[in-house]
C-alpha cells in the first residue's frame, strides 16, 4: 500500500516595489547563516502533546543533526489534535514572531495555521529567510496524525524536514530570486532530495526492516504511469501532481548517487552551490547539465525492469 503524506516548505520572502533582480542585497559580516551552530533547537507544543512525543522528536532531530550537521536558529512546532489547543499556542506563535523581529501582519489570521494542523495534520518547514526581517531562521511545525507519531513514518518525516533544513541552510542569499534558483521552485529537486535521504537514514536505523528501503521505493516507482507523454519531472509544479515529483524526484536523487557517491550528492553539491549556483554546482559534480541527466533518467533508467532499477537501491 503506497501512502502519500503532504510536506510543506515554505520559504518567507519581503515585498518590494522594484523588480526582483534589482534588488541589492547588504551582506553582514555577522551573519552565520549556513554555519554549524552548537545552539540547540526550540521547542513549543499544544498542551496536549505527551512527553513521550516530544522526546521523538527531539531524538530524531538528533540523528538528523548528527549525520547531516546542527543548523538554526531553529523551532519545532509540535501540535496535538485539540484545535482549541493549537489556537492558544498560536498565540504564542505570534508572540514569538514578534520578539524576534519577523513579520507579524496576519499571523493569527496566516494560511495553515496551528488549528489547520491539529484539524488536518500534516507537516511543514516555514524558512525565514528576507532582505525585509531581522529574523533569519527555520520553523518545523509537526502534527499528530497523517501520520501520527506512533507510525514509524512519522520518524522518518521528521528527518524529511530537517533534510530540508540541511538544503535551505546551503543557500545564503536573502534575495527571492537567488534562493529560487539554487534551490529550484517545483519540488522534484527539494522534495526528491529530502524524500530520499530521509528514506535512507530511517532505514538504517536499529530495528528497521533491510528492505524497507526497497519497499518504498518501488511504491514510488508507481508514480512512473501517472507521467504525461513527454513529461519531465522537473515541470511538475506543486498541487494535485506535485506526489509526481516527490516520488519520481526521490528515485533521480538515488539515480545521481548511483553515478557519483553519496557524498557527492550530500556534501560536495552543497558546498559549491552558493558560489557555482544550481547548474554549475550540478555540472561540476554529477558530469553533465540537469537537461542532460533528467533526459538520460526520463529516456532510459525509467525504462529498466523495476528488477534493475532496484539495484541502484542499498
Amino acid at each position: 500500500m503506497k501512502i502519500f503524506y503532504l510536506l510543506t516548505v515554505l520559504t518567507i520572502f519581503s515585498s518590494c516595489s522594484g523588480a526582483v533582480d534589482e534588488e541589492v542585497e547588504v551582506i553582514d559580516p555577522n551573519d552565520n547563516w549556513g554555519q554549524i551552530t552548537t545552539q540547540s533547537p526550540s521547542y513549543f507544543t499544544t498542551s496536549d502533546v505527551s512527553t513521550d512525543h516530544l522526546d521523538l522528536v527531539k531524538e530524531y532531530y538528533s540523528l538528523g543533526a548528527t549525520n547531516w550537521g546542527s543548523y538554526g536558529p531553529l523551532e519545532w512546532w509540535v501540535i496535538g489534535t485539540s484545535e482549541s489547543a493549537a489556537a492558544a499556542l498560536d498565540i504564542i506563535y505570534c508572540d514569538r514572531r514578534d520578539e524576534v523581529g519577523s513579520n507579524t501582519d496576519n499571523c493569527l489570521n496566516r494560511n495553515h495555521g496551528f488549528k489547520d494542523y491539529a484539524k488536518n495534520g500534516q507537516a511543514g518547514l516555514n524558512t525565514r529567510r528576507n532582505t525585509g526581517e531581522k529574523w533569519s531562521g527555520f520553523i518545523i511545525t509537526m502534527a499528530s496524525k497523517h501520520p501520527s507519531p506512533s507510525e514509524d513514518d512519522y520518524k522518518q518525516i521528521l528527518l524529511h524536514e530537517y533534510f530540508h533544513v540541511y538544503q535551505h541552510a546551503h543557500v545564503f542569499s536573502k534575495i527571492r530570486s537567488e534562493r529560487d534558483s539554487r534551490n529550484q521552485i517545483n519540488p522534484w529537486w527539494m522534495e526528491g532530495g529530502a524524500e530520499y535521504m530521509s528514506q535512507l537514514l530511517y532505514s538504517q536505523q536499529p530495528g528497521v526492516g533491510s528492505e524497507r528501503l526497497k519497499e518504498r521505493m518501488t511504491w514510488k516507482m508507481d508514480s512512473k504511469s501517472r507521467l504525461t507523454s513527454g513529461e519531465k519531472i522537473n515541470t511538475i509544479p506543486h498541487g494535485d501532481r506535485g506526489s509526481i515529483a516527490y516520488d519520481l524526484g526521490a528515485w533521480f536523487i538515488a539515480y545521481l548517487i548511483d553515478r557519483t557517491t553519496l557524498e557527492t550528492y550530500k556534501t560536495d553539491f552543497f558546498k559549491d552551490l552558493n558560489d557555482l549556483g544550481f547548474e554549475g554546482s550540478f555540472t561540476k559534480h554529477f558530469g553533465n547539465s540537469s537537461t542532460v541527466l533528467l533526459a538520460d533518467f526520463h529516456d532510459n533508467f525509467l525504462n529498466q525492469p523495476l528488477s534493475d532499477q532496484l539495484k541502484i537501491i542499498p
